[in-house]
């Protein structure tokens, strides 16, 4: 009798317990499918001292998702997904302003002080302008092979420094050259961060 009794109440627990979890995954799946082995999977995450770092396929070990530091997360509030052609449209126009102004000074038809500062603007602007179509270039080359940037960077930094140790005079143009990839980087994401904000 009482195992009867057990047996009932057993039954009407697992369908309501069946009830539930087919309302709570309604329209979900459970499982997602792998990039790398294309298996059905739920991703593993991987933590370091109570931090997500990214999640992973139990079958073949490939990551699945990387989660952002709260750093991570600043910049790319800076650099917000946008297309490219209007940063870059954005920035010739600021060079070609500010030069227009050092013309019209050295006309006189403004004063030497603005000519000045038009100068200083163009060449930074045009210089930013350039240092982000490279910029541009090598993401859009990662996007297109599957690649991560992050390599990309890491060779160009590589050599770099390997030229800059072999040829010592090319030490200066090449610490210019990043000097100038790290302007690009402050200006182009004052700019994102002022659209964003907008």
């Amino acid at each position: 009798m009482s195992s009867s009794l057990s047996n009932r109440f057993k039954a009407s627990t697992a369908i309501q317990q069946s009830g539930s979890v087919q309302t709570m995954f309604t329209g979900h799946h459970a499982t997602v499918n792998c990039h790398e082995c294309n298996r059905a999977m739920v991703p593993r995450v991987v933590i370091y001292y109570g931090q997500p770092l990214k999640s992973i396929c139990p079958f073949c070990g490939a990551t699945f998702t990387k989660f952002q530091s709260g750093f991570e997360r600043f910049i790319n509030r800076l650099h917000t997904p946008m297309p490219s052609l209007a940063i870059l449209r954005q920035l010739l126009i600021m060079a070609v302003c500010c030069l227009l102004l050092f013309v019209m000074s050295d006309l006189n038809i403004v004063s030497g002080q603005i000519g000045l500062v038009a100068f200083y603007g163009a060449v930074v602007f045009g210089v930013t302008f350039l240092a982000e179509l490279l910029f541009q270039g090598i993401e859009q080359l990662a996007s297109k092979l599957s690649h991560e940037s992050n390599y990309y960077w890491l060779t160009l930094i590589t050599i770099g420094m390997l030229l800059a140790i072999t040829h010592s005079e090319l030490a200066g143009y090449i610490g210019a050259f990043f000097m100038i990839i790290l302007l690009r980087g402050l200006v182009v994401g004052l700019i994102c961060f002022q659209r964003s904000s907008h």
